[in-house]
């Protein structure tokens, strides 16, 4: 063998035992062991070598007695060569293949948070079985049976074969086409089976699952429900109650057109020390107000509309959401971060809006705090001046961020963190913190959109969170 081949092979070797081989390594040096007799002696001699140091670090060599002969030393050194090449020919897949092939790719992560994740979140990465946590954005992954699953977060998956994954907690799409047939997606206590379709499923920790099918055919199983259900195209099954009105949560749940989703609770423990609350969480509020007096608002809108226009006086709008902090009382907070999540908006065009910029005061005023969803408006609200369309008043609030959003966006996760968002939850003392979001960005000409985020009463999107690190 030439030198540059036994290098070539030794490098493979050690890549192999560091478990960095790609695959199409793996499978040159498996080949070349089970039918290189030269290789296989190459890698056995450098196995037995290795295996003699490592035995020589923890322990004194042994002396070889002065009545064995040096030839009958080169035999057994010899007979264990053969021993360990016969065992690298018969057992080669079983050393380079005895961890779990991958079973997926990702090939999608856009503008992707991971949590807690067991497998690589780069983009392009190769999944084998694990855990995968998506705290924000969309992530699709391709399995290797040919079914494709977009995570939509928040949600918790685990990969488990080419041919199955199991959703903890969270919302999922798949699409599965013929040669995936059988594809199965399992949830606390359901087991979905396609046969060739798109469909959805969300599920909880507590064992609520919803089930909708968008093109073809899937067998639903539930733990103690004797009978299988077969859904078709536009059918769907719910076990909890996940089904219920965006726009009118009075409204009949079984008209509602639109499959429902599983959101976070109102407050979560991250790991770590991270914590997550939402609006709805005790005491927590959102609402918006608009320069048109006569516009109205309840607080039981599923969306926080924000807008700014200088085409229309009485257009213009601001949202306000509130967060109990009394979870955190006594206890200060390192880290924080603020989240909106934008929902598609059916007010105004994208196209008349550029990249937009927002900005988040946090009122600073406390005797503010009383607010009410119910009773916001326009002519009166906390840190607010009727003036005062793009900012809040300077000595009742305090600029805690911006974010950007860009041209024709309408969904994603926004948000704010940093010194001053932290600072701001320090000074509490009355156990709640307001912020109000404003548009800075004017519309290019009347009629632009007037962007939605989602609010508590929102039952497809996540409401305002405030994740924040307690020490």
């Amino acid at each position: 063998m030439k030198p540059d081949e036994t290098w070539r092979w030794l490098e493979l070797w050690e890549r192999a035992r560091d478990h960095a081989l790609t695959e199409v390594e793996q499978s040159t040096l498996n080949e070349a062991i089970k039918k290189n007799a030269e290789v296989r002696e190459l890698i056995a001699r450098t196995a037995l070598m290795d295996a003699e140091l490592r035995s020589d670090a923890l322990t004194a060599a042994p002396t070889v007695p002065a009545k064995v002969s040096r030839r009958s030393t080169q035999w057994r050194f010899h007979a264990l060569t053969a021993s360990a090449a016969a065992i690298l020919a018969a057992g080669a897949v079983w050393l380079f293949e005895r961890e779990p092939a991958s079973v997926a790719t990702l090939t999608k992560a856009s503008a992707c948070k991971w949590g807690n994740s067991a497998l690589p979140t780069l983009e392009g990465s190769r999944l084998k079985p694990g855990m995968l946590e998506l705290l924000d954005g969309i992530a699709t992954l391709k399995f290797a049976s040919g079914a494709e699953v977009a995570l939509e977060a928040p949600v918790t998956l685990e990969v488990i074969s080419a041919m199955e994954c199991r959703v903890r907690k969270g919302t999922v799409v798949a699409e599965v086409p013929p040669q995936a047939k059988g594809f199965t997606i399992h949830t606390p206590e359901t087991k979905v089976v396609d046969y060739g379709t798109r469909f959805g499923v969300s599920a909880g920790e507590d064992g609520k699952c919803l089930v909708h099918v968008i093109e073809g055919l899937v067998e639903v199983e539930r733990a103690g429900d004797p009978a299988k259900k077969e859904l078709r195209a536009g059918q769907r099954v719910d076990y909890g109650g996940f089904i219920q009105s965006a726009v009118n949560p009075d409204a009949d749940h079984n008209d509602q057109p639109e499959p429902g989703r599983w959101l976070p609770g109102p407050i979560n423990d991250l790991g770590d020390g991270w914590q997550l609350i939402t609006t709805a969480f005790g005491r927590g509020q959102d609402s918006w107000i608009q320069s048109q007096n006569s516009q109205k608002t309840t607080g039981r809108e599923s969306y926080l509309r924000v807008k700014h226009t200088t085409h229309s006086m009485n257009l213009d709008r601001k949202a306000y959401v509130a967060f109990d902090l009394t979870r955190f009382s006594g206890k200060h907070i390192a880290e924080a971060e603020f989240v909106l999540h934008m929902e598609p908006s059916d007010l105004g065009f994208a196209s008349l809006v550029p990249d937009a910029t927002f900005k988040v005061y946090a009122l600073t005023d406390e005797s503010q705090d009383t607010w009410s969803e119910k009773e916001l408006k326009w002519s009166q609200a906390p840190a607010h001046n009727p003036e005062l369309r793009t900012s809040a008043v300077a000595d009742q609030s305090r600029l805690i961020g911006q974010f950007l959003v860009p041209q024709g966006t309408t969904r994603g996760a926004f948000s704010i963190k940093g010194e001053a968002l932290a600072e701001v939850l320090n000074a509490d003392t009355n156990g709640l913190v307001t912020f109000i979001i404003v548009r800075e960005t004017d519309e290019t000409a009347s009629n632009g959109l007037a962007h939605a985020f989602a609010s508590k009463e929102n039952m497809r999107n996540t409401p305002p969170m405030l994740k924040v690190r307690v020490e």
